[in-house]
């Protein structure tokens, strides 16, 4: 006789378990208010009622499936785009999907109430940054492109020289503010992420640290390739507040990181970072 062995589903494990936890934050919530045994089962039953299920409805993303073939074309790409521009974009909207992720999971949570309306906005914020930086993949990308297609102009007079090096201009200058645009992008979901590390669901608080860590590297590194294009522009002022504006980003999401991973300490009780 061979056994019947089925395989879970994971959409009602999800639920399940959102129902399960939801159920005993607000039993231990009210026990701490000293409520009796009743009304701490009541508060339980209240709490899995009021519990938003919509979002659970949806299987879990399979993201070794949906990244693969990303990661493939990335990779047998003979020439940019993408460049690191747009893979940095990429690796930002994740930054901010996971942070608007690590968001929701306090929201709506009894236990975290005093920072649910903070934790939905905080959500918001980083969809819609998740689709800025989707867009400025593509910016990236065209951008990348603009240059390619200037800098093969021809230049054999001097009229053509003159209007190939005006081309090259431009197109470097679009191919300076993308990157640009991605860095400041990419502090803001650190800043964000890091609140969330910081205030938000303490089982959650390594996943907000992993977003806070990772928009920190996609800012450096955009910071990083404006550092490198200013110096094609002819617009020495244009250069140095590009590099200012990159620079301003850059520390901002280095101090979100610091933040991040010190809510991390607080909550493991561990050094997270080597000491000096």
């Amino acid at each position: 006789m061979t056994a019947d062995v089925r395989k879970p589903n994971d959409g009602a494990e999800a639920l399940r378990r959102a129902l399960l936890d939801a159920a005993l934050a607000a039993y231990e919530d009210a026990g701490l208010s000293g409520l009796c045994a009743e009304g701490r089962w009541e508060a339980a039953i209240d709490a899995m009622r009021a519990l938003d299920l919509s979002s659970l409805a949806a299987p879990a993303a399979d993201l070794t499936t949906s990244l693969a073939p990303i990661i493939t074309s990335i990779g047998a790409a003979s020439a940019p785009p993408p460049s690191g521009g747009s893979v940095a974009a990429s690796a930002g909207a994740l930054a901010a999907a996971l942070t608007q992720m690590t968001a929701g999971l306090t929201a709506g949570r009894p236990k975290y109430a005093d920072v649910a309306a903070s934790m939905e906005h905080t959500a918001r914020q980083a969809s819609a940054l998740a689709s800025d930086l989707l867009a400025l993949v593509a910016r990236d990308a065209a951008a990348v492109d603009g240059v390619a297609v200037a800098y093969r102009m021809p230049k054999a007079t001097p009229d053509a020289a003159s209007a190939r090096a005006d081309a090259i201009d431009r197109t470097m200058l679009a191919a300076t503010e993308a990157p640009l645009e991605i860095a400041r992008a990419a502090a803001r979901v650190a800043e964000l992420a890091a609140d969330v590390a910081e205030r938000g669901n303490r089982n959650a608080v390594a996943d907000a640290a992993v977003a806070v860590l990772l928009a920190e590297s996609v800012c450096r590194a955009s910071a990083l390739t404006v550092g490198v294009n200013v110096g094609a522009l002819r617009d020495a002022q244009a250069a140095l507040r590009l590099e200012h504006d990159a620079r301003t980003a850059a520390d901002a999401a280095g101090r979100a990181a610091a933040r991040g991973i010190a809510a991390v300490e607080q909550v493991s009780g561990r050094r997270m970072r080597p000491p000096g």
